[in-house]
Parts: C-alpha cells; structure tokens; sequence
C-alpha cells in the first residue's frame, strides 16, 4: 500500500508546495511595472518633438548648402536659407544663428556645424537635457 501522509485540510492526493501558492502577479507588482511604463512612455512623447525638430535643423542645413557657390557664400547667405527652411518645417525659432550656427571654411573643405541644446520639463522640478552637435560637411573643388 501506498504510505502517503494526507493532509486534512487538503483533499488532494498531493500536500500543497510553497510554489503553487507563489503563481501570478500582485497588485504592488502589477502596479510598478505599469508606473515604469508609464514613466518612460511619457519620457518618450516629449522628447519626439524636440528630435523632429532636430532633424528639421539638420535638413535645412542640407538645403541650405545646395545650390550655392560654397567658395563665396556668406554667413549672411546661409543664414537666411536656413532661417527660410526652419520657417517651412515650423521650427524657425529654434536656433540662435549668433552663438549656435558655426561657419567654417578652408582651402578644401566647407563646414557647417550647429551646437545647441534643449531643456525638456517634465514635471514638478525635473527635467531632460538634450544636445544636439550636427555636422554639415562639403568638400570643394578645386580651381583649374
């Protein structure tokens, strides 16, 4: 015969195991893991605007390098071409062209760089710091 110890609160065949008892999730768990991604979800959502409009500076810088004799072009020149493509994508205040747009240009290669940065808020005193370093490089020709 079988010698098996039964368990009178439990009808079963089997004694109930510390595992059987431990299945699922709780609540507090449930609810952290929904805090987490909710936390990140909302992260998510205010920082894809501010990477759109990145990606706006970074076509106007495209744009306003075409069609242009890079040898002779003024700051002025391009400012105005971008300020005019920003204004298009909706992002023309974006940039202070006075500190953040760079200009550089050499016997061989023309450089156009922007560096700046975006505070986003998210709530109470907390927020995100994003910086933004694009690069825009040409080489020119050479004369003969």
């Amino acid at each position: 015969m079988n010698k098996m110890i039964k368990n009178p609160t439990n009808p079963s065949r089997f004694p109930p195991t510390n595992h059987a008892r431990q299945g699922g999730w709780t609540f507090w768990s449930l609810l952290f893991v929904m805090g987490v991604i909710l936390f990140f979800s909302y992260v998510g959502m205010r920082l894809v605007p501010v990477y759109a409009a990145n990606e706006n500076v970074k076509n106007a810088m495209r744009i306003s390098l075409q069609d242009l004799d890079l040898r002779r072009a003024t700051r002025a020149e391009i400012v105005r071409k971008m300020d005019g493509q920003l204004y298009l994508d909706g992002s023309h205040k974006l940039l202070d062209y006075k500190t953040e747009l760079k200009v550089k240009r050499s016997k061989k290669q023309f450089i156009l760089e922007t560096n700046y940065s975006r505070e986003i808020e998210l709530f109470l005193n907390l927020s995100l710091l994003a910086k933004f370093d694009n690069v825009e490089e040409r080489e020119l020709a050479e004369d003969g």
